[in-house]
Protein backbone atom coordinates (compact mmCIF):
# COMPACT_ATOMS: atom_id res chain seq x y z
CA UNK A 1 0.00 0.00 0.00
CA UNK A 2 1.09 3.43 -1.04
CA UNK A 3 0.82 6.68 -0.16
CA UNK A 4 1.32 10.08 -2.17
CA UNK A 5 2.89 13.00 -0.47
CA UNK A 6 3.08 16.82 -1.67
CA UNK A 7 6.51 16.25 -3.02
CA UNK A 8 4.39 13.90 -5.44
CA UNK A 9 6.84 10.79 -4.77
CA UNK A 10 5.12 7.70 -3.41
CA UNK A 11 5.91 6.90 -0.14
CA UNK A 12 5.40 3.35 1.73
CA UNK A 13 2.15 3.41 4.40
CA UNK A 14 3.89 1.77 7.10
CA UNK A 15 2.74 4.96 9.61
CA UNK A 16 -0.23 3.94 11.75
CA UNK A 17 -1.05 7.97 12.98
CA UNK A 18 -2.74 9.68 10.73
CA UNK A 19 -0.49 12.98 10.20
CA UNK A 20 2.37 10.68 11.08
CA UNK A 21 5.54 8.93 8.84
CA UNK A 22 8.09 7.07 10.69
CA UNK A 23 7.06 9.10 14.17
CA UNK A 24 7.37 12.59 12.84
CA UNK A 25 4.46 15.15 12.28
CA UNK A 26 3.46 15.82 8.86
CA UNK A 27 2.82 19.65 9.13
CA UNK A 28 -0.27 20.72 7.15
CA UNK A 29 -0.83 24.14 5.61
CA UNK A 30 -3.30 26.87 6.51
CA UNK A 31 -5.72 25.80 3.63
CA UNK A 32 -5.37 21.50 4.86
CA UNK A 33 -6.13 22.66 8.59
CA UNK A 34 -9.14 24.78 7.67
CA UNK A 35 -10.24 21.60 5.02
CA UNK A 36 -10.14 19.55 7.70
CA UNK A 37 -11.56 21.32 10.27
CA UNK A 38 -14.47 21.96 8.20
CA UNK A 39 -15.18 18.26 7.27
CA UNK A 40 -14.99 17.19 11.55
CA UNK A 41 -17.37 20.03 12.70
CA UNK A 42 -19.62 19.63 9.63
CA UNK A 43 -19.77 16.07 10.63
CA UNK A 44 -20.48 16.55 14.18
CA UNK A 45 -23.18 19.11 12.68
CA UNK A 46 -24.72 16.85 10.50
CA UNK A 47 -25.04 14.69 13.83
CA UNK A 48 -26.52 17.49 16.22
CA UNK A 49 -29.71 17.33 13.77
CA UNK A 50 -28.52 20.74 11.71
CA UNK A 51 -28.41 21.24 7.74
CA UNK A 52 -24.98 22.42 6.65
CA UNK A 53 -24.59 24.93 2.79
CA UNK A 54 -21.36 25.95 1.87
CA UNK A 55 -21.30 28.87 0.15
CA UNK A 56 -19.59 29.19 -3.56
CA UNK A 57 -18.21 32.25 -2.57
CA UNK A 58 -16.89 33.68 0.86
CA UNK A 59 -18.87 36.87 1.29
CA UNK A 60 -19.37 38.91 4.30
CA UNK A 61 -17.51 37.10 6.34
CA UNK A 62 -20.21 33.32 5.77
CA UNK A 63 -18.07 30.10 5.52
CA UNK A 64 -21.02 28.40 5.91
CA UNK A 65 -25.40 28.88 6.40
CA UNK A 66 -26.77 26.31 8.57
CA UNK A 67 -29.89 24.99 9.26
CA UNK A 68 -30.86 24.54 13.02
CA UNK A 69 -33.35 21.69 13.95
CA UNK A 70 -35.26 23.85 14.35
CA UNK A 71 -35.14 25.34 10.58
CA UNK A 72 -33.51 28.85 11.03
CA UNK A 73 -30.85 29.71 8.84
CA UNK A 74 -27.60 30.86 10.36
CA UNK A 75 -24.59 32.46 8.62
CA UNK A 76 -21.50 30.68 10.41
CA UNK A 77 -17.77 32.22 10.21
CA UNK A 78 -15.43 29.29 10.69
CA UNK A 79 -12.90 29.48 12.64
CA UNK A 80 -9.50 27.42 14.17
CA UNK A 81 -9.51 29.17 17.43
CA UNK A 82 -11.82 31.46 19.80
CA UNK A 83 -11.87 34.95 17.69
CA UNK A 84 -13.91 38.01 17.42
CA UNK A 85 -13.60 41.15 14.95
CA UNK A 86 -16.13 43.23 15.77
CA UNK A 87 -15.80 45.85 12.21
CA UNK A 88 -15.67 42.23 10.33
CA UNK A 89 -18.56 40.36 11.63
CA UNK A 90 -20.25 42.41 14.95
CA UNK A 91 -23.43 44.32 14.57
CA UNK A 92 -25.32 42.43 11.65
CA UNK A 93 -28.44 41.59 10.78
CA UNK A 94 -28.88 38.60 10.63
CA UNK A 95 -26.55 37.83 13.24
CA UNK A 96 -23.02 36.46 12.49
CA UNK A 97 -22.64 33.10 14.42
CA UNK A 98 -18.80 31.66 15.79
CA UNK A 99 -17.38 28.02 15.05
CA UNK A 100 -14.79 26.44 16.79
CA UNK A 101 -12.86 24.38 18.87
CA UNK A 102 -11.67 24.88 22.42
CA UNK A 103 -8.31 24.15 21.67
CA UNK A 104 -6.08 23.04 18.66
CA UNK A 105 -5.79 19.61 17.15
CA UNK A 106 -4.07 17.08 18.28
CA UNK A 107 -4.24 13.57 17.85
CA UNK A 108 -6.46 11.06 19.78
CA UNK A 109 -7.94 13.73 22.08
CA UNK A 110 -11.57 14.77 21.80
CA UNK A 111 -12.22 18.68 20.78
CA UNK A 112 -15.24 20.47 21.89
CA UNK A 113 -16.77 22.80 19.38
CA UNK A 114 -18.52 25.89 20.12
CA UNK A 115 -21.61 27.48 17.86
CA UNK A 116 -21.61 31.31 19.63
CA UNK A 117 -23.59 34.48 17.89
CA UNK A 118 -20.96 36.67 17.57
CA UNK A 119 -22.05 39.64 19.28
CA UNK A 120 -22.40 37.60 22.31
CA UNK A 121 -19.06 36.43 22.54
CA UNK A 122 -17.91 39.88 21.59
CA UNK A 123 -19.28 41.35 24.62
CA UNK A 124 -17.96 38.70 27.10
CA UNK A 125 -14.20 39.42 25.69
CA UNK A 126 -14.45 42.99 25.82
CA UNK A 127 -15.65 42.95 29.57
CA UNK A 128 -12.47 40.49 30.35
CA UNK A 129 -10.34 42.13 27.84
CA UNK A 130 -11.39 45.12 26.59
CA UNK A 131 -9.00 47.70 28.97
CA UNK A 132 -6.00 45.80 27.69
CA UNK A 133 -3.80 48.01 25.17
CA UNK A 134 -3.85 45.45 22.79
CA UNK A 135 -7.99 45.31 22.65
CA UNK A 136 -8.86 46.96 19.21
CA UNK A 137 -12.06 45.31 19.08
CA UNK A 138 -10.74 42.01 17.82
CA UNK A 139 -9.76 38.72 19.96
CA UNK A 140 -8.50 35.89 19.74
CA UNK A 141 -7.41 32.81 21.81
CA UNK A 142 -5.94 29.49 20.56
CA UNK A 143 -7.64 27.71 23.57
CA UNK A 144 -10.69 28.35 25.35
CA UNK A 145 -9.98 29.08 29.44
CA UNK A 146 -12.01 27.82 32.12
CA UNK A 147 -13.77 30.75 32.59
CA UNK A 148 -14.28 30.97 29.37
CA UNK A 149 -15.85 27.96 29.37
CA UNK A 150 -18.20 28.22 32.05
CA UNK A 151 -20.21 30.95 29.29
CA UNK A 152 -19.39 28.66 26.36
CA UNK A 153 -20.81 25.56 27.47
CA UNK A 154 -24.29 26.72 26.70
CA UNK A 155 -22.96 26.53 23.34
CA UNK A 156 -21.00 23.63 22.69
CA UNK A 157 -22.34 21.21 20.12
CA UNK A 158 -22.60 17.75 21.74
CA UNK A 159 -24.45 14.55 20.00
CA UNK A 160 -26.73 12.13 22.34
CA UNK A 161 -23.47 10.47 23.29
CA UNK A 162 -20.96 12.83 23.28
Amino acid sequence: MYATFRSGKFLSAKFKRCGMLNGVMIALKANEIEAANRAEVTALLIRCGYRVYRPEADVYGEDLVIRTPEGHLIPVQLKGRLSVDFVRYGGRSPAMWMLFPDQPYKQDIRRDWFLVPHDRLFDLLKSKHGHSAKWRDIWNVRTVSRDQRAFLDQWKLSTLNG
